[in-house]
């Protein structure tokens, strides 16, 4: 009877072991291995791509140009003014030719699309201090089609840039978010090279360079005491084309710089943003730094929340 006891003890130790090993096996065999064999696709945990909301609908508020998912939101001006018509595509742009508005192209970070709550309300901050909103989908991301790739999104972002110059040469402004700082950094770093530049470039949230998000990031936590983690994560995603160095592109962009940073920001440390910032005031960009506040709780994506945005960011377009 003793014995039947301690058989069924270690057995049931000898499960518990296994079942505890098994996430231990996948984080620190598995996973790094896949690093080391497939590195294009480990690109997929840093664009996230694959998170999608199921639920959302995506035709109200947009107009589809070939592969990529766009929405046009009108400054709260027109927008009262055209309530309730159906404007056609070519009445929109029309009304971006309208000189006395400035556009905003906004790029997005990771995970989801455009139709995401906090990014929506940044849209309406800017439509009600009456700028024109062009958001859309990088290639893989929402409605849009495809793959992601670094090069891939700098060249969807360019794609919609040089649209927009047809109709509102002089007054594009670029914002973007978190992984959306890298991909306007590298796509308006080509626009200045090709003597297109935007008028600005609003940063928020943004990293310096692919090394240092990676290894600050809070997923990479669990690999800190890996003694070849930056090579293995980091040295295989370069070899597969993943960049996204802007300390290196933001030296290179012909316009006004503003970066915005949340203190407390648990997803991308202020101080990458301050770097980045760093590396432009170095070669002589004109770029201004501004941190919030930890007590206001803004975190990774609710800057959009300051009261002193909209003034912020008229105070920017002006000068």
């Amino acid at each position: 009877m003793k014995n039947s006891g301690n058989s069924l003890v270690r057995k049931i130790l000898t499960k518990t072991a296994i079942l505890f090993s098994i996430p231990l096996i996948f984080m620190y065999i598995v996973f790094p291995l896949l690093f080391i064999f497939f590195p294009y696709f480990m690109q997929h945990i840093f664009f996230l791509n694959f998170l999608r909301n199921p639920f959302q609908q995506y035709n109200d508020l947009s107009y589809h140009e070939s592969k990529l998912g766009i929405w046009h939101i009108l400054p709260q001006s027109l927008s009262t003014k055209y309530k309730g018509q159906n404007l056609t595509l070519n009445e929109f742009e029309n009304l971006l030719k309208l000189k006395d508005y400035k556009v905003f192209l906004y790029l997005h970070g990771n995970t989801f699309d455009r139709t995401t709550p906090h990014r929506c309300a940044l849209y309406n901050v800017l439509s009600s201090a009456d700028f024109h909103v062009i958001t859309f989908d990088y290639r893989g991301y929402g409605d849009s089609t495809g793959r992601p790739t670094d090069e891939g999104l700098a060249s969807d972002a360019v794609t919609v840039y040089k649209h927009l110059l047809k109709f509102a040469d002089g007054r594009i402004y670029v914002w973007g978010h978190s992984m959306g700082t890298g991909v306007a950094c590298n796509s308006m770093r080509k626009m200045s090279e090709a003597g297109m530049p935007p008028k600005g470039i609003i940063l928020e949230a943004p990293f310096n360079n692919l090394r240092d998000v990676m290894l600050n990031h809070p997923l990479s936590k669990p690999f800190k005491w890996i003694p070849f983690q930056e090579q293995l994560f980091i040295g295989n995603l370069k070899k597969s084309g993943l960049v996204m160095d802007s300390d290196k592109n933001i030296k290179k962009i012909d316009a006004p710089i503003l970066i915005l940073h949340a203190e407390d920001d648990h997803v991308i440390p202020w101080q990458l943003g301050e770097k980045l910032h760093q590396s432009a005031i170095n070669a002589g960009r004109q770029s201004q730094y501004i941190k919030f506040e930890s007590k206001h709780q803004f975190k990774h994506k609710f800057l959009h929340r300051a009261e002193e945005i909209p003034e912020l960011v008229k105070k920017f377009v002006q000068n």
